[in-house]
């Protein structure tokens, strides 16, 4: 499928999973083509992983929609003839420079290999399963990310209930924008200039959430918990205290609004979203604080098409071990109770803050062949000192056919921390991927 992949990272390779891992391909797979009969293009912007208003109708759906691809249906039973699959493989070269003229070059051929499983699992329910291996496997049982999708028709109405453990962030049991995160589209391949995707929110999170809403936008709600499935353990500790053992579930809890326009011509979409609360009982648990905002529009500009994206965060250390918002604090999570689940994640001590903001653009000026641009800005100030990182990242890509990209971008990171000199990372990434 048509994908772009500038997959460069601030001050490193990042090699990222051409699928479902990293936070920019998750749906963009022949499997779903097969289900509905349907090109690529019908469900994405210019090229994946940006979704198109059919695309996003066909999340809302829960994968479920068919085209002439038969089922196989009997009471309580309604599934594809055959198992939609993809596999997906992925290589590259990546160049990186930075401060005191320290380069290297490093290719990967392969970087990623993966196997996806998707679709429709029932008349109202869909899943996402991807097995994979590489560099974005973080999962050593070899799922590493999962998926499931149930709607309903309620009236003029959708109602959904999803579950997601992925990398896309809390809101991922249903996220319809391509600003940030799961839909970053060509400039951020992994949402490198994105606000929200910097904030830490996509880092590994479990959710459970639901939502309803029409053609006009909807609204949705989640209970999250950072770290994977294994956070859910940890939201729910065994506390044996003066011999009593206390089991209780606490999560944070997440709400996001998402309206959905026509201006100018543009198909345009603006939305807020707020986390917060503490994960977990125990004396020095995390809590999760952080606002955001995001927008975007696309459309055509006479013979070409154009999408733009912005985003915004905002984060605030309430107690220390605030894990929310901090991928520039020197800090570390200080747990009572220290639990692999967490691990990597950055912490907001109380009163530090995270503000970042982001705009990118995608250009089409002819087909097969996209053009786009992007800058990020991202400050936390902290007790421990202020850190201020700008980015700048330009790309381009060129599709063989809509399932074989062919991609390069370069990507700028300037880095100032109070007290010392200011650093720029450089990286530069030629990117190959085919989808099967």
């Amino acid at each position: 499928m048509k994908k772009i992949l500038l997959s460069a990272a601030a001050f490193a390779v990042v090699a990222v999973s051409a699928v479902a891992v990293a936070p920019t391909t998750s749906e963009a797979i022949p499997a779903f083509a097969r289900q509905t009969g349907s090109a690529c293009l019908s469900c994405h912007f210019q090229e994946v992983p940006a979704l198109a208003a059919f695309g996003r109708d066909f999340k809302k759906g829960s994968f479920t929609a068919m085209g002439d691809q038969g089922l196989v249906e009997d009471e309580n039973l309604s599934i594809p003839v055959v198992l939609n699959a993809s596999f997906v493989v992925r290589a590259n070269m990546t160049h990186t420079s930075g401060a005191g003229g320290v380069s290297s070059t490093a290719y990967n051929i392969p970087v990623d290999q993966n196997l996806l499983i998707a679709g429709r699992a029932g008349t109202n329910t869909g899943v996402f399963l991807e097995f994979g291996g590489g560099a974005g496997d973080t999962n050593t049982g070899g799922l590493n990310n999962m998926q499931v999708m149930n709607s309903f028709d309620l009236g003029d109405f959708k109602v959904g209930l999803s579950y997601a453990d992925n990398s896309f962030g809390g809101d991922s049991t249903l996220i319809t924008n391509s600003v940030y995160g799961q839909h970053s589209g060509n400039i951020g391949a992994v949402g490198d200039v994105s606000a929200v995707n910097n904030s830490g929110w996509t880092n590994s999170i479990t959710s459970i959430g639901t939502w309803v809403g029409n053609d006009m936008g909807y609204i949705q709600f989640a209970l999250v918990a950072p770290g994977g499935a294994a956070g859910w353990v940890a939201a729910a500790p065994i506390n044996t205290t003066n011999g009593a053992v206390n089991v209780g579930l606490k999560l944070a809890k997440m709400v996001k609004v998402a309206a959905t326009l026509d201006i100018g011509g543009f198909d345009t979409i603006l939305g807020v979203g707020s986390v917060g609360g503490t994960v977990g009982k125990l004396a020095g648990a995390p809590s999760m604080d952080m606002q955001w905002a995001f927008a975007q529009m696309q459309g055509d500009l006479g013979d070409m098409s154009l999408g733009i994206y912005g985003d915004w965060a905002h984060a605030k250390g309430k107690s220390n071990g605030n894990i929310l918002g901090a991928q520039d604090s020197a800090n570390t999570v200080g747990l009572a109770n220290p639990v692999s689940a967490y691990a990597g994640y950055a912490s907001l001590n109380n009163g530090d803050k995270f503000d970042a903001f982001s705009l990118r653009a995608s250009l089409e000026p002819v087909s097969q062949l996209d053009v786009a641009f992007g800058y990020g800005y991202r400050k936390t100030t902290g007790t421990a000192n202020n850190t201020k990182v700008q980015t700048f990242k330009i790309g381009a890509s060129y599709s063989v056919y809509q399932n074989m990209i062919l991609s390069l971008s370069y990507q700028n990171d300037k880095t100032t921390v109070t007290g010392g000199a200011a650093t720029n990372a450089k990286t530069t990434v030629l990117d190959y991927v085919i989808y099967l």
